[in-house]
């Protein structure tokens, strides 16, 4: 009965960091994706077509580096904390752009 008192918490922790990391990492992942769509035909002379495959591309490279940071960090509040803040800080600033008109 002992052992199952000490792994429990322990499992708990891992599934909640494989739903951050894959939840939260593609949410991340996805709202930085959205942003450099929309931002970067209004910052550059980038047609947008090209803006949203340039986006897309890197998307998978952060998805994968934050797949793999959700497993190195020790901490676990952290990791939820920071995934919160940056996926909504990207989908709000992706969403302020947009409010700003036509563009690109």
């Amino acid at each position: 009965m002992g052992l199952q008192n000490l792994t429990a918490p322990r499992a708990v922790s891992v599934v909640l960091r494989i739903v951050m990391a894959v939840g939260g990492g593609y949410a991340v992942a996805s709202g930085l994706s959205a942003l450099m769509a929309v931002a970067l035909p209004r910052a550059t002379s980038m047609p947008r077509s090209e803006a949203v495959v340039l986006a897309a591309m890197l998307a998978f490279l952060v998805y994968l580096s934050l797949l793999i940071w959700a497993f190195a960090e020790p901490r676990l509040a952290r990791l939820c904390v920071i995934f919160v803040v940056a996926g909504i800080a990207s989908w709000a600033a992706t969403w302020a752009i947009m409010r700003l008109g036509p563009g690109g």
